[in-house]
């Protein structure tokens, strides 16, 4: 099962991911959210659990595929090639965005937003799974309750990382938020008052989330040609490093929000 267990996972965030975005996105067009929107996003969700439990029962055979081919190798060579890019790979990324204002500014924002997410996400796999597929572990000699916490966030070992969880609170609020007749002032009009709003920065963590999946995902099995590796924790560190960036505000820009929502329902 561990080699088709890689591809539900990264189906199942992806479904998580969009489909929540979805839900933020369209926050204020809507007076209440399509049952589809939030079935999908419990439908993401269970593929992961439901993943993550067949991993733990099954294994990974290293000899059945220890001669194939890994695409890191490649990776790599692209990387110390300075990066080349196809000159119509771009071209292809780029007229889109040219004649999309054309047709409507929503449309060309939408596009620029989505070039960003997935450069996001890319960039963040590329760090992953640049360097030897077996790394040599940095010693991180913790003791204690140190320990039993790094362990807990130790995204090699499972995939419910924290900007995942901080994300579904963030979507359950939104669907609740309507569902409760409570509207959230998130103040999107090009001046919040928190520096960034609430659905910039949980469309931009669920790019996080995404990627942190992603080191479970490659430490469990073989992923379209990457051999399943062996990652120190200085990567899972640095994801860390980019939480406290990135869950952190939301976490505080979120709870402001709910507190001043319900303030302002009830009283």
């Amino acid at each position: 099962m561990r080699h088709i267990s890689g591809y539900s996972m990264f189906f199942g965030i992806l479904i998580v991911a969009f489909s929540g975005n979805w839900i933020i996105d369209n926050y204020d067009s809507v007076s209440i959210y399509p049952k589809a929107s939030y079935i999908l996003f419990g439908i993401g969700l269970a593929i992961v659990v439901v993943t993550s439990i067949i991993n733990r029962f099954s294994m990974y055979h290293e000899d059945t595929y220890v001669y194939r081919k890994d695409n890191r190798d490649a990776l790599n060579k692209w990387l110390q090639n300075n990066r080349p890019f196809s000159k119509w790979l771009i071209g292809i990324i780029i007229i889109p965005l040219l004649f999309a204002p054309f047709y409507s500014w929503s449309l060309f924002f939408q596009l620029f937003s989505l070039y960003l997410l997935c450069g996001f996400v890319l960039a963040g796999f590329v760090y992953i799974l640049r360097g030897d597929r077996v790394e040599v572990e940095e010693n991180w000699d913790y003791k204690g309750k140190t320990k039993i916490m790094l362990e807990l966030i130790d995204y090699r070992k499972h995939p419910f990382n924290i900007s995942f969880f901080l994300y579904i609170l963030v979507i359950v609020s939104f669907i609740l938020s309507k569902q409760w007749d409570i509207p959230f002032y998130m103040e999107t009009s090009g001046n919040p008052r928190y520096v960034t709003s609430l659905p910039t920065s949980s469309v931009l963590m669920s790019c996080l989330m995404v990627v942190s999946a992603f080191i479970y995902i490659i430490t469990q099995g073989d992923f379209f040609g990457f051999r399943k590796a062996e990652l120190s924790y200085d990567k899972v560190m640095f994801i860390h490093f980019v939480e406290i960036y990135c869950c952190g505000p939301v976490l505080l820009i979120w709870l402001f929000t709910v507190i001043n929502a319900l303030y302002v329902h009830f009283w």
